[in-house]
């Protein structure tokens, strides 16, 4: 019994203690970088969000455009911003988007925790309407 209490092999509490707080250091750095990689992808997602809204836009631009009564002026992006409000507010799961009433164009663009309001530049004769942050 005697040989076992000499035995002087292990590590102190002052060790154990060190390694602890080594560790908890190094777990608070991942957890700040893992909720800065979830911001970061939101508002990619975001960016990717008013990336579809543009396409939308061209789509419904190109139609007005093209079809037998022609574009009409400003009553052809009113008639485009109308359609797009009306029939196409989901962009997908995650995303919500608010916008504004016409002819003001925007809105508010949220996905996740983050939120961006967005302005709409008018369609014209010459170019599809424009979203942009």
């Amino acid at each position: 019994m005697k040989s076992f209490i000499n035995n002087k092999k292990g590590f102190t509490l002052i060790e154990i203690m060190a390694v602890l707080v080594i560790m908890g250091v190094m777990a608070s750095v991942a957890v700040a970088k893992i909720n800065d990689i979830s911001g970061t992808a939101d508002l990619r997602a975001l960016d990717t969000g008013v990336a579809e809204l543009n396409a939308r836009e061209m789509l419904y631009w190109t139609n007005a455009k093209f079809a037998p009564g022609g574009w009409t002026g400003n009553g052809g992006d009113n008639f485009i911003w109308t359609t797009m409000m009306v029939m196409n507010t989901d962009l997908g799961p995650g995303y919500f988007w608010t916008p504004d009433p016409p002819p003001i164009g925007g809105g508010i663009l949220t996905f996740g925790s983050r939120s961006i309001s967005l302005n709409r530049t008018a369609s014209t004769n010459i170019a599809a309407a424009r979203w942009s942050l």
